[in-house]
């Protein structure tokens, strides 16, 4: 559907540089990065509103590089909306269109917006403005519908209703959609794929399981708020294959086959808790006290240090039946494969 090659997009004082992409038709892809990681400037450049100075971008097999940005096919919708305040509201959704659209009256129905057609912007809270933005971009029947940071003027359950409808627009009318930003929460929740960005590169590619659980440096590890990141030295067991990595005088067993100066991660939900040592196939098992416990209603995080300090997620009915306490001395239990290493 979109392949960008080898793109590169110099804009004096920052560079987005390198870019290979391929995003596949009807697909909800996310490009996940901080504030000035240059997803905006990927976004306008795949619109036209960017030339690069090196590189391809296709679309349908198409090479649209040189086009303008009329010809592309592609509809962009950004945070501030960007509605026109003279016109009303259905002025706004059929601007630019040559003739009418017979599709104009199901994407009103679908937005729930029929009875604001009347008003103008000015008029329209932060959800109602972002439906009737989407209308819009909608209405011209987009092979591709690019959203810049479309969520972060919305209060949170406008967010929640919004997010909602974009995957419903992905799924009912099949449009490849590319969305921006730098919330993990909407990456998570909305995305078959993600990109992360930093420094004008692209960094990591995959599944949102992929990003969270395996990410493949430290600072995205870090970006993606990945707990139980540690940095040690690993060696290979030659006759079993299995990676043994010191953390500060701690090993820690891995599948892995990846040896030297290592950084591995461990997920909170993955460390089993209990206050007697437990006969188990998993390799890793430590005996430490609890240092903070972290109400989160259903859950409960506690940190326990065993030379490094874990922090383990476990239930609120586990906790409680547990009695634990801060102070107490407890097992913390994981299994090889569930040390990620890179």
């Amino acid at each position: 559907m979109i392949r960008i090659e080898d793109l590169t997009v110099d804009l004096g004082e920052f560079i987005l540089k390198d870019v290979n992409l391929e995003i596949k038709r009807g697909e909800y892809f996310v490009v996940l990065g901080p504030t000035g990681a240059g997803k905006s400037v990927l976004l306008e450049t795949i619109a036209g509103l960017y030339q690069a100075k090196k590189g391809l971008i296709y679309i349908n097999r198409r090479d649209v590089t040189r086009e303008e940005p009329r010809k592309r096919n592609i509809s962009i919708v950004y945070q501030d909306y960007m509605l026109f305040p003279h016109l009303t509201v259905k002025e706004n959704i059929e601007f630019g269109l040559k003739e009418k659209s017979q599709d104009l009256d199901k994407i009103v129905e679908f937005l729930d917006i029929l009875r604001i057609l009347h008003r103008r912007p000015d008029t329209l809270s932060g959800g109602e403005s972002q439906r009737v933005a989407l209308a819009r971009a909608l209405v011209i029947k987009p092979a591709v519908l690019l959203l810049d940071e479309p969520l972060a003027a919305l209060d949170s359950n406008t967010r929640e209703r919004i997010m909602s409808e974009l995957r419903q627009i992905n799924e009912k009318m099949g449009i490849t959609i590319i969305h921006i930003t730098h919330e993990r929460s909407e990456a998570i929740a909305l995305a078959d794929r993600i990109a992360v960005m930093n420094g004008g590169g692209i960094l990591q590619v995959g599944t949102p399981e992929q990003v969270f659980r395996k990410p493949n440096s430290e600072f995205i590890a870090n970006f993606v708020g990945v707990e139980n990141l540690f940095k040690g030295k690993s060696v290979i067991d030659t006759g079993t294959g299995i990676a043994y990595i010191d953390v500060n005088g701690i090993l820690i067993v891995s599948t892995s086959c990846k040896s030297g100066d290592v950084f591995i991660s461990i997920r909170p939900e993955d460390i089993l808790v209990s206050t007697k040592r437990i006969e188990t196939s998993a390799r890793n098992s430590y005996r430490g006290a609890i240092t903070e416990i972290i109400d989160r209603g259903a859950i409960t995080k506690i940190i326990v240090d065993v030379g490094i300090s874990f922090a383990v997620v476990i239930t609120k009915r586990s906790f409680d039946d547990l009695a634990l306490r801060e102070g107490m001395l407890v097992y913390i239990t994981f299994k090889a494969s569930a040390v990620h290493v890179f």
